[in-house]
């Protein structure tokens, strides 16, 4: 009898032991099909897909992209800036690890095409160009479907929530997304160009999408090279999404896999004055599809040049050399063409518009 227990209470274990085994072999197999849903998971919820449609995908907290990447190499008052704007409007930055390129990669990087006559990048942008193609490197090898990347000075309104949702509405349209496609945006372009800092209208470029948006920095209130195109070519109190046929400055641009794949090759070939001019090149030869939302709903913050402030592309390129930047910490600075400043409201409870220019 007492054989036959222990037999029994054997078989028992046994039994119990097929049963864990299965119990943790189903629970791997369902993480695993987890992970492959990983890149837009609300989409591939079906109850996430009734209740919440692209244009409030892309209102989530990296704005519909799969990540927010802050392009940075030190904590500063710019990161801190960055992060105090990001916790108001509810945003979640991730800033990659950059490597420290030395001097002499910066310096052979500027001679690039210089045998065939090309235009070389000062120091300091050629060290900016070569960290913004560090972070598209980390795209790729992250195998991210999409990414948004911003300088580390960067500011938005804080409305960009509202701004966004119209932005997802008008990209789609303009690029003929299907209405079975969730995704935010669509993905039937390389590089969807947001924060810049000017971009030309002209009559014969493809038809534009005008949009009405009442948190657009009003045309006289504008600072910069392409206020009369704003001027003489779109309504107040309207965004449009046009081909990007000459945009400039690289505040917040998003790229998807592909477009991420695309620029690389192009960009490691050097040639230019700086990485958004070469960018901005290739878009206008359609060497790249880049779509621009002009103005701009990015743009760069800037401390008081009184205080000492000079950027470090500019420290870089000779131009001179800029305060401590412990100098900034308190001191409002400025930011143009965004209305209500995400960085101003969250540091000093102001709003902090630059004024108006015409270059």
């Amino acid at each position: 009898m007492l054989q036959t227990n222990w037999a029994n209470h054997a078989n028992t274990l046994r039994s119990k032991r097929i049963l864990i085994l299965a119990v943790v072999g189903l629970l791997v197999i369902l993480g695993l099909l987890q992970s492959r849903y990983d890149v837009y998971r609300p989409l591939h919820n079906p109850e996430s897909f009734v209740s919440r449609s692209p244009r409030e995908l892309a209102a989530n907290s990296t704005l519909g992209f799969q990540k927010l990447l802050a392009l940075s190499s030190k904590p500063s008052w710019r990161t801190r800036g960055l992060e105090a704007a990001a916790n108001l409007t509810g945003l979640e930055f991730t800033i990659p690890p950059q490597p420290q390129n030395s001097d002499e990669l910066v310096k052979a990087f500027q001679k690039v095409g210089e045998d065939k006559g090309a235009k070389a990048p000062a120091f300091g942008s050629a060290k900016a160009w070569l960290s913004h193609v560090d972070l598209l490197k980390y795209v790729v090898a992250s195998d991210l479907e999409t990414a948004f990347i911003v300088e580390d000075d960067v500011d938005w309104d804080v409305r960009i929530k509202s701004e966004i949702r119209l932005v997802s509405d008008n990209v789609r349209a303009y690029s003929g997304v299907r209405e079975d496609d969730p995704t935010p945006y669509g993905t039937n372009w390389d590089l969807l160009w947001l924060g810049h800092c000017g971009s030309i209208i002209t009559d014969d470029m493809p038809q534009a999408r005008v949009y009405p948006d009442d948190s657009r920095c009003e045309t006289e209130l504008y600072a910069g090279w392409s206020k009369r195109f704003l001027r003489e070519k779109l309504m107040e109190g309207h965004r449009q999404v046009q081909p990007a046929v000459m945009t400039v400055c690289s505040f917040g641009y998003g790229v998807t896999k592909h477009g991420a794949r695309k620029i690389l090759p192009l960009l490691t070939k050097g040639g230019d004055e700086a990485f958004d001019v070469a960018l901005s090149g290739y878009c206008r030869d359609q060497k790249l599809k880049c779509i621009a939302v002009n103005p701009q709903l990015f743009n760069h913050y800037e401390p008081p040049k009184d205080a000492g402030y000079l950027s470090d592309v500019h420290v870089g390129d000779g131009q001179g050399e800029a305060a401590d930047d412990s100098n900034f910490e308190n001191t409002m600075g400025t930011t143009g063409n965004i209305m209500k400043s995400a960085r101003c409201e969250a540091l000093f409870h102001e709003t902090c518009m630059r004024p108006p220019s015409e270059i």
